[in-house]
C-alpha cells in the first residue's frame, strides 16, 4: 500500500510539472520566442519504477481507466498540435502588413420587381403575399374545416362549425386586413373588436366582417395537411413543417424582390412564445426573452428583412464553415448568396471569429463586428487591461483586432479598418473614439430596428396559444413592414409614417375585396347600447328620418317596450327619437324619462 501511495504521488507531481511546462511553453510560442524541445525522461522513469514493484496489482477498473487516460491525452496531444498549426496562419503584430482598404461593391441594390402603381401600398404587398400563396392557404384552411366538423359534436349536440362555409381567396384577403388592423386598434380580448357596448365599440369592424365569421376563420386557418407531416424528424422539425412552406415562400420573396445595399446586418430576433413547443428559446437580453428564434439578415438603416432562419436545433440545414462554428455556419448561409460582391456583414460578439472573416474576406466579403478574446485565434494580447480612453491593435493580414476602454473595454474586429480615431463630443466632453466603432454603431442596429417597427403594431396576439397561427401573423407583420420600407424607397418626397402606410394597405384590401355578403346583419339591439352621456348632455327630439319604403317611418319607443303589461312586453310605436343617442322615443313623457333617469 506504502509503494502504491508513493507511485501516485509521483505520477501527480509529475503530470503537475508537465502542465507547467506545457503552459509556459504555450505562452513562450504567443511572444513568438523560439520552440522548447521536452523530454519524457523524468515521466518514463517514474512509470517504470512504480510498475517494477512485483507486489503492486492494479484491478481491471483501474487498468481501463489508466488506458481511457492515455487515450484521452494522445487525443489532447494531436488536438493540440492541429491548433499550433491552424495558429501560425494568424501570426499577430502591433503594425498593418497589408493595405487597408475595403472591397469595391459590385452589386446591383434595389427592386426588381416592377409595379405598375408606386403609391399604392397594395401592389407592394401583393409583391409578397401573391394570389397562389393565399389560394393554397384557402385550400388547406377547407380542408381543415371538414376535418373539424366530421368530429363529434359536444354534450349539447351543437357545434360552432355547422355554420361553415368554405372560404376564399377575397375573404382571405378581409382576414389578413382586419389581423392588420387588430394589431392597430389593440383591445384585451378577441371578442371586444365586436363588442356594442360605447365605451368599446368599433362599428367599422362589425361592418367589414362578423365576430362569428372571424373565430371561424381564425380556428380553421390551416396551411399544411397534418397527414402530410414528416414523422422520422425531430420535434421541432415537425412542428416546423406545419408553416414552413408559407414561411420558405416569403422568404424567398423577401431575397428576389429587392437586393439590398452595401451594409448588412446579422443578428437574433425573437417573437414571444412561452407554450409548449420544441423550437422554445431563451434569451435573457430580448425583451421577449422566451419565444422562437429567428436568425435575421437585414439592410443597414433601412431594417428591410432580406433573409431569415428558424432555430429548430441540430438538425438545421447550414452552409460549412472553416472554423466549424455553428455561428459561423449561419452567418455563411444567411450571406451566401451575396458573397463575391463587395458587400460588408456586421455581426456582433457570438458570430464573430478570425478564421470565419478570413473565409468572408477571401470571398470578397468584408465584415465587421464585436469579438470575445477567448475565441479561437484571437490576440492574446489584448487580455491585458489598459488606461481607460486608450486604444490597442493587433494586425494578421488583413484582420485588425482592435480594444478601446471607454466606460468598459470594448474588442472589434475587422477585415478593412485601421486603428484610427476620430474626436466626437458627448455631454460637453471631448473624446477620441476608433472609426471602427463609429461605423459598427451606424449599420450594426438594422434588426433591433426592425424588431421595433413589427412590435409597435403587433398583429400576433399575445395569448395566442397555436403557435404556428401566431407565427404567421408574425410572418405577415414583417412582410408589411418590407412593403412599407420598399414603398418609402420608391416615395422619398412623401412623407407617409408607418402607421399610416398600415392603414392605406387595410383600406385599400378592404375596397379591393369586400363584398357586401360579408357584412354583419343586424339582430337584436344590446342591453348595453346606451350612450354615456345620455343624463348630461343637451338632446333634442326629432323625427325620424325616412327611408327608402316609408316617408315617414316609426319605431319602437325605447322606454315604453322596456316594460310590461299583464305579463306582456309593451309595443308602442313612435315617429321621434333622439338623434345623438339614437334612440326612438315618445316625445311625452318617455322623452324627458330617457334623459333624466337612470334606471327608466
Amino acid at each position: 500500500m506504502d509503494t502504491n501511495k508513493k507511485c501516485a504521488e509521483k505520477r501527480k507531481f509529475q503530470t503537475t510539472r508537465d502542465t507547467r511546462v506545457v503552459l509556459d511553453a504555450v505562452l513562450n510560442s504567443d511572444n513568438d520566442s523560439d520552440e522548447t524541445d521536452f523530454s519524457d525522461s523524468d515521466w518514463e522513469s517514474s512509470s517504470s519504477e512504480c510498475s517494477s514493484d512485483g507486489e503492486t496489482q492494479l484491478d481491471d477498473d483501474t487498468q481501463a481507466s489508466d488506458t481511457q487516460s492515455d487515450d484521452d491525452q494522445t487525443a489532447s496531444v494531436a488536438n493540440s498540435n492541429a491548433t499550433s498549426a491552424a495558429d501560425t496562419a494568424f501570426t499577430w503584430s502591433d503594425r498593418a502588413t497589408v493595405l487597408r482598404q475595403r472591397f469595391s461593391f459590385t452589386g446591383s441594390p434595389g427592386r426588381k420587381v416592377a409595379i405598375d402603381d408606386i403609391t399604392d401600398p397594395l401592389q407592394y404587398f401583393q409583391l409578397f403575399v401573391t394570389n397562389d400563396l393565399l389560394a393554397e392557404i384557402v385550400r388547406e384552411t377547407n380542408l381543415q374545416a371538414a376535418v373539424l366538423s366530421a368530429k363529434p359534436k359536444g354534450v349539447k349536440g351543437h357545434s360552432r362549425m355547422n355554420k361553415w362555409k368554405d372560404t376564399n381567396v377575397e375573404e382571405m384577403n378581409i382576414f389578413l386586413a382586419l389581423t392588420l388592423l387588430l394589431g392597430i386598434v389593440q383591445k384585451p380580448e378577441l371578442e371586444m373588436f365586436w363588442s356594442t357596448r360605447p365605451l368599446l365599440d368599433t362599428p367599422y369592424i362589425r361592418q367589414v366582417m362578423t365576430g362569428q365569421r372571424f373565430m371561424l376563420l381564425l380556428r380553421c386557418l390551416h396551411f399544411v395537411t397534418n397527414t402530410s407531416l414528416p414523422k422520422d424528424v425531430s420535434n421541432a422539425e415537425k412542428s416546423f413543417a406545419k408553416i414552413k412552406p408559407v414561411f420558405d415562400f416569403l422568404i424567398d420573396k423577401f431575397s428576389t424582390v429587392y437586393v439590398p445595399n452595401e451594409n448588412i446586418a446579422v443578428d437574433e430576433s425573437l417573437m414571444l412564445f412561452k407554450g409548449r413547443l420544441a423550437m422554445k428559446q431563451y434569451i435573457p437580453l430580448k425583451r421577449a426573452r422566451f419565444g422562437l428564434k429567428l436568425y435575421e439578415l437585414c439592410e443597414s438603416g433601412s431594417g428591410y428583412v432580406w433573409k431569415a432562419l428558424l432555430h429548430t436545433g441540430p438538425s438545421m440545414a447550414l452552409k460549412d464553415a472553416a472554423d466549424g462554428l455553428k455561428s459561423s455556419r449561419i452567418v455563411k448561409t444567411l450571406v451566401h448568396d451575396l458573397l463575391g460582391k463587395g458587400y460588408c456583414v456586421f455581426v456582433d460578439n457570438w458570430y464573430t471569429s478570425p478564421a470565419l472573416f478570413r473565409e468572408l474576406h477571401n470571398q470578397l466579403t468584408d465584415a465587421v463586428g464585436t469579438a470575445r478574446l477567448n475565441r479561437k485565434h484571437m490576440p492574446v494580447q489584448l487580455k491585458t487591461k489598459i488606461a481607460k480612453g486608450s486604444t490597442v491593435a493587433r494586425f494578421s493580414e488583413e484582420l485588425m483586432a482592435l480594444k478601446w476602454h471607454d466606460k468598459k473595454e470594448v474588442t472589434m474586429l475587422s477585415t478593412y479598418h485601421d486603428e484610427s480615431t476620430t474626436e466626437i463630443e458627448k455631454r460637453g466632453e471631448k473624446k477620441h473614439k476608433p472609426v471602427v466603432i463609429i461605423d459598427y454603431n451606424n449599420s450594426m442596429g438594422a434588426v433591433d430596428s426592425a424588431d421595433q417597427m413589427v412590435t409597435t403594431y403587433p398583429a400576433e396576439r399575445k395569448r395566442h396559444k397555436v403557435w404556428y397561427k401566431k407565427f404567421f401573423r408574425h410572418l405577415m407583420n414583417v412582410t408589411v413592414l418590407n412593403a412599407y420600407i420598399l414603398y418609402k424607397k420608391d416615395n422619398d418626397k412623401q412623407s407617409v409614417s408607418h402607421v399610416d402606410f398600415r392603414l392605406q394597405l387595410i383600406e385599400r384590401l378592404i375596397a379591393e375585396y369586400h363584398t357586401p355578403e360579408q357584412r354583419q346583419r343586424r339582430g337584436r339591439p344590446s342591453l348595453n347600447d346606451v350612450n354615456p352621456l345620455r343624463l348630461t348632455a343637451r338632446h333634442f327630439p326629432k323625427y325620424l328620418p325616412p327611408t327608402a319604403g316609408k316617408l315617414q317611418p316609426t319605431s319602437r319607443c325605447k322606454v315604453c317596450c322596456s316594460h310590461s303589461k299583464d305579463g306582456k312586453k309593451v309595443r308602442k310605436e313612435t315617429r321621434y327619437h333622439c338623434a345623438d343617442c339614437d334612440v326612438p322615443l315618445c316625445v311625452v313623457p318617455c322623452f324627458e324619462i330617457y334623459h333624466s333617469r337612470k334606471n327608466f
